[in-house]
């Protein structure tokens, strides 16, 4: 399966949809490089308005060897000068004129990831090449500095009309039948986001028809992908490169994208070889995100992402055709309710090393003896010598 995302990115910059003024700016700023005051530009938006794919389609066209590189993996200083002073230095193996591409300058922090800011402008005002950076908000603070060493260009958020038009360019493309008030009212829900549009109508149009109905299967989120796509397309997918970016916008933390897929892949991969290749990926991600959180090494990020998407969709032998419902995985309700369970242990054993005078290693270590205590006398007394209130005598006694 081939993600329309993919299959009808625009290839030139009349393909690109209602940003045709902003498309122009970005064009003269390419083109007449050499004579602009700022040595980059940065394009700006909301997600999924055609900021990353306007640079690919003016790069095509304008005949430039792109170079993309990714902020999260220049998550510091030395990384920033080591990388972009090589890729900003030299010339393009066949001599084409260069254009480099720093998508998603978001992900740079202003504490984390201190010094990075200033080694991209110090690069950047020497670059013999034009850079484009992407970014959402590029109006935070620490993004000053780098605002004034770039000329701006806005994407603005789309509206529904152009989203809709697109739709019905690729219904007409794919030979889809609709109903077109199902592709306005798609249209009006996806607040502007035309790649999440195409997602949704990709999957809720797999029967080659459209329909009204079809709408009540999607939320009304704000439009950063769904964990429930990206499960779907990573493995579904029959493609690697497909499922490469399937995890690009999904708006949560990285340890519960863990969780989803360990839940959700023995549901897909039936037989035992693919789901075993599966997990050997799901336990490498999570190695590579361990020396992330000890070491800092933000390098290693590109790998845990490639080995969640690409690799586990790499594991299965064939795709299974049958339908799966994607669940949250219980394991978070667990550990809430066990840290839960330890919370008003750790409370009570405070209150009988306070009374015993040891420890609370030594009080913690007594409390089986306590609970048998507590069941078999007079607990209310007891409670008040320990200073312990009915809930935490409740809890003595229930163990």
């Amino acid at each position: 399966m081939v993600l329309f995302t993919t299959k009808y990115r625009p290839k030139n910059s009349d393909q690109v949809f209602g940003q045709q003024k902003a498309v122009e700016e970005l064009k003269d700023f390419i083109t007449n490089y050499k004579s602009k005051k700022q040595r980059a530009a940065l394009v700006y938006g909301p997600i999924g308005n055609g900021k990353t794919s306007s640079v690919y389609a003016l790069a095509r066209e304008l005949n430039y060897d792109l170079l993309e590189i990714n902020s999260s993996d220049l998550r510091n200083q030395d990384a920033m000068k080591s990388f972009l002073g090589s890729a900003l230095g030299q010339q393009s193996l066949f001599f084409k004129p260069k254009l480099i591409l720093i998508d998603e300058i978001d992900n740079i922090s202003g504490v984390k990831d201190r010094g990075a800011i200033p080694a991209l402008v110090k690069a950047i005002e020497k670059s013999t090449f034009p850079v484009i950076l992407t970014a959402n908000d590029p109006y935070s603070s620490k993004f000053k500095a780098l605002r004034k060493a770039c000329q701006m260009v806005e994407f603005h958020t789309l509206q529904y009309r152009t989203i809709s038009h697109a739709l019905q360019w690729v219904a007409q493309q794919e030979g889809i039948e609709y109903e077109e008030k199902a592709i306005n009212s798609l249209a009006r829900q996806v607040g502007g986001d035309l790649r999440g549009a195409l997602i949704d109508f990709q999957i809720s149009s797999s029967n080659k028809s459209f329909v009204f109905d079809d709408l009540t299967s999607l939320s009304d989120r704000k439009r950063t992908e769904s964990i429930m796509n990206a499960l779907s397309i990573i493995l579904k997918s029959s493609s690697v490169e497909n499922a490469l970016p399937a995890l690009d916008d999904v708006a949560l933390p990285l340890n519960e994208v863990f969780l989803w897929l360990d839940e959700n892949m023995p549901k897909e991969y039936l037989d035992p070889k693919s789901l075993a290749r599966a997990y050997e990926h799901l336990s490498r991600a999570d190695v590579f995100n361990g020396r992330i959180r000890r070491q800092q090494h933000w390098r290693f990020m590109v790998y845990v992402y490639n080995l969640l998407t690409a690799g586990i969709s790499s594991a299965k032998e064939e795709r299974n055709k049958n339908f799966v419902s994607y669940k949250q995985t219980m394991r978070l309700l667990k550990i809430w309710q066990a840290k839960m369970r330890n919370a008003k242990k750790k409370e009570i054993a405070e209150k009988l090393a306070l009374a015993t005078h040891t420890s609370k290693k030594v009080a913690i270590e007594q409390i089986p003896y306590f609970q048998q205590i507590f069941k078999n006398s007079n607990s209310v007394k007891l409670g008040q010598e320990l200073n312990l209130d009915e809930e935490e005598i409740d809890w003595l006694k229930s163990k």
